[in-house]
């Protein structure tokens, strides 16, 4: 197996950095890391929607011990199942066995 001086400094610097080859020197990879995707704003306004709600919870002193465990009981699950059928969507798009058809689930008339 021969080994272009390229690839020799790549495998130097691998293991005397103990990390991987910048993005920048491998011109036929992405860097995902620091990519800003497509996705970015949607994940964003759903997490400054969970910190509002967070800190709705934390702040509001008159909240009834029903609403609390309601929340817990109710809407938690509800937000917990949305975020498995996301991950479910990804794994099915990143397989190729994503139904395109099929429509998101709407839980609004619960």
């Amino acid at each position: 197996m021969k080994i272009t001086k390229k690839e020799l400094k790549e495998l130097i610097l691998q293991e005397f950095l103990n990390t991987t080859v910048p993005v920048r020197d491998q011109p036929n990879k992405v860097d995902i890391q620091f990519r800003t995707g497509p996705f970015t704003s949607l994940v964003s306004t759903a997490w400054d929607t969970l910190n509002l709600l967070e800190e709705s919870i934390r702040n509001s002193g008159d909240l009834k011990t029903q609403d609390i465990e309601g929340l817990k009981n109710n809407e938690l699950p509800r937000l917990m199942l949305k975020i498995g059928m996301i991950e479910g969507a990804i794994k099915a798009k990143l397989e190729g066995k994503l139904n395109q058809d099929r429509k998101p689930y709407d839980s609004s008339y619960e």
